[in-house]
């Protein structure tokens, strides 16, 4: 149905834009830290170190923030398992691990682990 000047129905409010993705603060987690909200939006690039994926994330406790995805979030990534619309749980471990490098140094991180709903509930 076409009308000359479209409005929202009751109950809706119209948006209105402010600036861009500016606002979003980028998200590092720390040892312990949790994400844990709706996937708003996904964008893959390519970089100097190879892929990349950005992931901007409605989080229960800090709103929406953007995430760029290491550990088993870029693996889940890579494998098209992230859904726009979708939730997502992303958490660094708070004990480390050992990673050997090509050149035989050894390098400490904590792992980065990802969870999606569809466990036994």
């Amino acid at each position: 149905m076409s009308t000359d000047k479209p409005t929202p129905p009751d109950g809706f409010e119209l948006f209105e834009s402010a600036e861009t993705d500016s606002d979003t603060p980028t998200v590092e987690l720390e040892p312990g830290d949790v994400l844990d909200g709706i996937v708003l939006d996904f964008t893959e690039g390519e970089g100097a170190y190879g892929t990349w994926y950005r992931l901007r994330i409605k989080d229960e406790s800090r709103g929406v923030v953007t995430y760029f995805a290491k550990g088993q979030v870029k693996r889940a990534a890579a494998q098209d398992r992230i859904e726009v619309g979708e939730r997502i749980w992303v958490a660094m471990d708070t004990e480390e691990d050992t990673l050997e490098r090509d050149d035989g140094t050894e390098v400490q991180y904590n792992p980065t682990m990802v969870g999606f709903p569809g466990g036994d509930d």
